[in-house]
């Protein structure tokens, strides 16, 4: 069945740390993303502020930045950080990165845009601990959940069984079950959880809605 991750993605720190407080309530893992202005059109809080609040929960960092080399120095020195993703499409020398990653006994995972077939990294499944589908563009939530990633699952799920997929972006209440049946392990979820009413009860109903589906 699919974890459910709840995602924070802001330049802001109180705003990341009231969102950090509200998902360790709720889950054991907690993705944050990280973006330099320069891999994606946005700018959001950096490792200075991840470091700064220690978490109850275990942390996975989404690096959405040209250079990841730059910043994994940073983070691979902090307990609560469990997983560190980089992207596929940034100017890096992704092998020794796994290693280095790996190395200080964290889990590598890598990421791909929507429009990077998963053909061109089948050849590096074997040397990474999760496999992330975006979704959506890099960069911003609440765009529109692109259809595309159901097959890119399953083609991933095709050339390594047992590879880890997390789908992230446009997750909501309709699509989380669908992509729980096809095979996503993990569902990095933002605005489906933090623009709702009440942030707990939107958590559980996407639990249940995966549960019910998984049962069928």
């Amino acid at each position: 069945m699919s974890k459910i991750i709840p995602t924070i993605l802001t330049d802001n720190e109180a705003t990341y740390h009231k969102r950090l407080l509200m998902a360790e309530h709720v889950s054991d893992l907690v993705q944050v993303d990280v973006i330099d202005g320069k891999f994606a059109a946005n700018t959001t809080i950096d490792t200075k502020i991840i470091k700064k609040y220690p978490s109850s929960s275990n942390l996975e960092i989404q690096l959405m930045v040209v250079y990841p080399q730059n910043y994994i120095d940073d983070l691979i020195g902090c307990e609560h950080i469990m997983r560190i993703i980089v992207p596929f499409e940034g100017e890096s020398g992704l092998p020794e990165i796994f290693y280095h990653i790996k190395n200080h006994g964290k889990q590598a995972g890598l990421s791909l845009n929507p429009s990077t077939p998963v053909a061109a990294v089948s050849h590096m499944l074997d040397d990474i601990d999760l496999l992330l589908l975006l979704a959506v563009e890099p960069g911003f939530s609440g765009q529109k959940f692109q259809e595309k990633v159901f097959d890119k699952i399953r083609e991933a799920k095709t050339i390594n069984p047992s590879i880890a997929i997390e789908v992230d972006g446009g997750i909501t209440f309709d699509n989380a079950p669908e992509l729980s049946v096809a095979g996503a392990d993990f569902l990095a979820v933002n605005s489906t959880l933090y623009a709702a009413d009440d942030f707990k009860v939107a958590y559980e109903k996407l639990v249940n809605l995966i549960e019910k589906a998984r049962k069928i």
